[in-house]
């Protein structure tokens, strides 16, 4: 079977995209970048390439807009780029309460995090089932378990990908084309420093560096898991979340938020 080789990854300027970028490349694949920065992505991609000695092209795209995905897939196909593993990674943290945010943004994280991921899981799956093989990695988040009050629509959001994922891994089942959902905790990026003083609540054992952890979850996709978990703590975590009756973990959740 000829080598899943060439990675688009969504998101991938900054934090656990360009880890994973990173992380791709070092294990010999080459890369498609996709963010919104152009100019960071194309520095991003000369370092990749002088370290690594992989392929590396950069697409400039916003994701939010209802036909981003489409007109990316036909931009790369008019290059003639055969992408052969999609990590979907690109994604919006709003944490405020939900009678206070701005409508605009909560729309935007919405259309992200939920229509995007399934916009373009649909669009670059096609020619993976054709081919018979490919692989589909989507970022979802501890909050896929549990709810998370003063950012309940990102929880709700990464519950979604949770959810889909699972469901199109066993609808793929027995195609060669495999799924994972990768669900960070907290993870020490840029976008876990801007969650309104969020992350000082964190207990530094729960924090993630986010290169162990796309390393780790490189591995558990290239074995075909569905579902990986970093740290001992994260999955203790999801174990107590799963377990206990919902009123308690809710209730749990809710007198932390309050107390933040």
């Amino acid at each position: 079977m000829p080598k899943l080789n060439t990675v688009l990854i969504t998101g991938s300027s900054e934090g656990i995209g360009r880890s994973f970028a990173e992380i791709y490349a070092k294990n010999g694949h080459d890369l498609v970048l996709v963010a919104r920065n152009k100019a960071k992505l194309e520095e991003f991609a000369q370092e990749l390439k002088a370290k690594y000695g992989v392929n590396v092209e950069v697409f400039a795209a916003d994701l939010i807009p209802v036909d981003a995905a489409q007109k990316l897939f036909t931009a790369i196909a008019l290059k003639e780029i055969q992408i052969d593993i999609l990590v979907n990674n690109a994604g919006m943290m709003q944490v405020e309460k939900l009678s206070l945010s701005d409508p605009q943004q909560l729309n935007n994280l919405l259309q992200l995090n939920i229509q995007s991921l399934v916009n373009m899981t649909q669009q670059f799956v096609k020619p993976m089932l054709a081919r018979g093989q490919g692989k589909i990695v989507n970022v979802g988040s501890i909050a896929s378990f549990m709810p998370t009050p003063n950012f309940a629509a990102y929880g709700a959001s990464k519950a979604f990908v949770l959810s889909f994922s699972e469901g199109i891994a066993e609808e793929f089942r027995g195609t060669g084309v495999t799924v994972t959902c990768v669900c960070p905790g907290m993870t020490e990026t840029k976008m876990l420093s801007h969650a309104d003083g969020f992350e000082k609540f964190i207990p530094k054992f729960l924090k993630a560096d986010p290169m162990e952890l796309a390393a780790q979850a490189y591995k558990a996709s290239m074995k075909g898991d569905v579902v990986f978990l970093d740290k001992i703590a994260n999955k203790l975590l999801v174990q107590w979340a799963t377990h206990y009756p919902r009123w308690m973990v809710r209730g749990v959740n809710g007198l932390f938020a309050r107390f933040k």
